[in-house]
């Protein structure tokens, strides 16, 4: 259940009790993603705060990611951009936004090739100096960024991919089609974390806004190690889905 106006404690600051309660309101579903909330004046009377209180605290949301406000039409529940399926079938990012029909565009921001230091070669398992391409991209939908790819791929294995203009080139898609070699399995982690001041500019949210934090390493079907990646996704944004089965 949402918390009600009555129930703010007194001891937390106005405009982050006015934060908890919509926030709530949107965790409990009472109001849906597109749905347009009470207007600060509407959410003035219902928190009996000051007007300059409610706006910092859709400010915090908005920043969040929680809300988007959307001038001179109001202030609205953000909607899941797309939904990543999880389970026994690895799929890239760009193959599952196109599967569901989403539109994207890709901004690489960093394209380098070193030689790999102890952690590189660790995590590709090559050995120390041998060439890795590391790569930053930016996905964006609808203009605005939902997920930085951070990529060190194996250029023992893959050379020339470096030559790739991945603006327009997705990184599946050319190691097989490029290279005529097949994506095989990934070992992935998720976690939750916070964006930071790099992170976050880059995906254009707050430092301390939410994000879910991918990390992976990909592998060919002759278990050759191809990539060491770490994605970041803008939170209320992103949906893992699954379906499980009981034995």
């Amino acid at each position: 259940m949402g918390v009600a106006p009555a129930e703010l404690s007194n001891s937390v600051q106005l405009h982050i009790q006015a934060a908890n309660y919509m926030r709530e309101r949107i965790y409990d579903h009472l109001w849906e993603p597109d749905d347009q909330i009470p207007t600060e004046h509407e959410l003035c009377e219902i928190l009996g705060m000051s007007r300059g209180t409610v706006r910092r605290a859709i400010r915090a949301l908005v920043d969040e990611n929680l809300l988007v406000q959307i001038r001179g039409k109001g202030t609205f529940v953000s909607r899941t951009v797309f939904t990543h399926p999880t389970g026994s079938t690895l799929i890239s990012f760009a193959e599952s936004l196109r599967s569901q029909g989403v539109s994207f565009t890709t901004r690489v921001v960093k394209h380098e090739v070193v030689p790999a230091d102890e952690r590189l070669a660790s995590k590709l398992f090559l050995k120390v100096g041998d060439p890795v391409l590391t790569m930053d991209r930016v996905r964006s939908v609808e203009g605005k960024p939902v997920l930085l790819l951070q990529s060190c791929i194996n250029l023992k294995v893959l050379p020339g991919l470096e030559k790739i203009d991945f603006n327009t080139h997705t990184l599946f898609a050319t190691i097989e089609s490029m290279f005529g070699k097949r994506i095989g399995h990934s070992n992935a982690r998720y976690a939750a974390c916070v964006a930071g001041e790099e992170r976050g500019e880059l995906l254009h949210v707050g430092p301390d806004s939410p994000v879910l934090h991918l990390e992976q390493q990909i592998f060919l079907t002759d278990n050759t190690s191809a990539e060491w990646s770490n994605v970041w996704l803008i939170a209320n944004n992103y949906v893992v889905g699954t379906v499980l089965q009981r034995i």
